[in-house]
C-alpha cells in the first residue's frame, strides 16, 4: 500500500447526496477500517473503536480529527475515530498519514487503536504545513548527507539530535563543545578526485572551540540502492521511539529543512554510497577564510564560495576511530 492506492481507493467513491451520509468501502476484509467520503467531496478514513473511546479533538490546516459514532452499511453502529482532509493541498500529506495509519494497526487490539491513532498524529504535527515537494534535489541531497553522519558515524542519540544544526543557523552541521563537523555531499559520477563545493567561508572556519572534521559523502543514483531519504529519516525516528521530546526535536528540525514524508521523490530516490571519509581540517589542509583576506573581503564582494579536491588531503584523512568524543554505543533514552 502506498499514498497513490490510498487516493484511488476515494476516488472510486461516490458523493453521497444527504449531508448525513457517508459512502464507504472497507480498506481490506474485517479491518474495520473505511475510506469515505462527504456530501462536500472530502476525504474521509474511519477507524472503528471501543464504544467510549476518546482522542483528542484536533484541528489544523487540512486535517480534522474526532470520535464520532457511525452507522456503517453491512457493519451497523459503532464509534470511530474520524479523520478528515478539508483541504486539498495536504491531501497528499493526508493519504500519506492514512497509509501509516492503516500499516499500523494492522492486527492491533481494537482498545490499542486511539493510542496508536494518536503517536502517528502527534509525529506528523510538525509536516502539515510543509509542502510535500519544497526540497530541491540540491537540498536533498544536503540533508540525506547529514542524516548518513548522524545514523552511521556518530549514532542516532540525544546527544548527536542535539548536537546537530539541523534547521538552526549554526556555523557547522554538528556541534559538540570539543568537536565539530562539517558535511560535504556529491553524487557526481566518476572515478576522478571528489570535489565539494563550499558555499561560505565561515563553513570550514575554525570553531570557537575545539576540533573542525570534513564528512565527505559520494553517492550515485541508482534504482537498485536501497538508500533513500525518506527511509533514511524514518531509520533515525524509529531509534528515537522512546525518547518521544528528542523525537520531537528531531522531526522538528527535519520540518523546518523543508522536509516531508509526503514527498514521492523523497521515497523513490535511491543512492548508493561510493566512498565516505573524515577528515580533519587543521594546519594547512586548503580552505578559505575571512582571515584568509588580509584587510577582510574586497569592497563590494559579499560572499566567496570555493571548490576543495580532496586529493590531495591524504594527510588530514582520518577513520571512525577518531570519533572517540562520543559513545557510540549510547542508548537513544539516556
Amino acid at each position: 500500500m502506498n499514498p497513490e492506492t490510498v487516493l484511488d481507493a476515494w476516488s472510486e467513491l461516490a458523493t453521497p447526496s444527504d449531508v448525513w451520509h457517508f459512502e464507504a468501502s472497507e480498506t481490506s476484509t474485517d479491518s474495520q477500517i473505511w475510506y469515505a467520503c462527504d456530501q462536500s467531496g472530502d476525504y474521509h478514513l474511519l477507524v472503528l473503536v471501543p464504544d467510549g473511546a476518546e482522542l483528542p479533538a484536533h484541528t489544523t490546516k487540512g486535517l480534522a480529527v474526532s470520535v464520532r459514532r457511525h452507522r456503517i452499511p453491512g457493519w451497523g453502529d459503532g464509534d470511530c475515530i474520524d479523520l478528515s482532509c478539508n483541504e486539498d493541498t495536504t491531501l497528499n500529506v493526508f493519504a500519506t498519514v492514512v497509509c501509516e495509519v492503516i500499516k499500523q494497526l494492522g492486527g492491533a487490539p481494537l482498545k490499542d487503536r486511539s493510542a496508536i491513532v494518536a503517536e502517528i498524529l502527534e509525529r506528523w504535527r510538525w509536516f502539515w504545513g510543509v509542502e510535500s515537494a519544497g526540497l530541491s534535489d540540491r537540498e536533498a541531497l544536503g540533508l540525506f548527507g547529514e542524516l548518513w553522519f548522524l545514523d552511521q558515524w556518530v549514532g542516532v542519540t540525544r546527544e548527536s539530535v542535539l548536537a546537530w544544526g539541523g534547521d538552526d543557523q549554526t556555523r557547522h552541521d554538528f556541534q559538540w563543545p570539543e568537536h565539530s563537523v562539517e558535511v560535504k555531499t556529491t553524487a557526481r559520477r566518476g572515478d576522478g578526485a571528489i570535489v565539494h563545493t563550499v558555499q561560505h567561508l565561515d563553513q570550514l572556519a575554525t570553531p570557537e572551540t575545539g576540533i573542525l572534521y570534513l564528512f565527505s559523502l559520494r553517492v550515485v543514483r541508482d534504482r537498485l540502492a536501497t538508500n533513500t531519504l525518506a527511509l533514511l529519516a524514518s531509520r533515525c525516528s524509529d531509534q528515537l521511539q522512546h525518547t518521544v521530546e528528542v523525537r520531537d526535536v528531531f522531526l522538528r528540525k527535519l520540518s523546518r529543512r523543508g522536509y516531508s514524508p509526503a514527498d514521492t521523490a523523497l521515497r523513490t530516490t535511491a543512492y548508493r554510497i561510493v566512498d565516505e571519509e573524515l577528515y580533519e581540517v587543521s594546519g594547512e589542509f586548503p580552505r578559505l577564510e575571512m582571515g584568509s583576506f588580509v584587510g577582510g573581503l574586497p569592497n563590494g564582494v559579499t560572499e566567496v564560495s570555493y571548490k576543495i579536491d580532496l586529493s590531495v588531503c591524504e594527510p588530514w584523512r582520518r577513520g571512525r576511530e577518531s570519533l572517540t568524543w562520543l559513545d557510540r554505543s549510547t542508548d537513544p533514552a539516556s
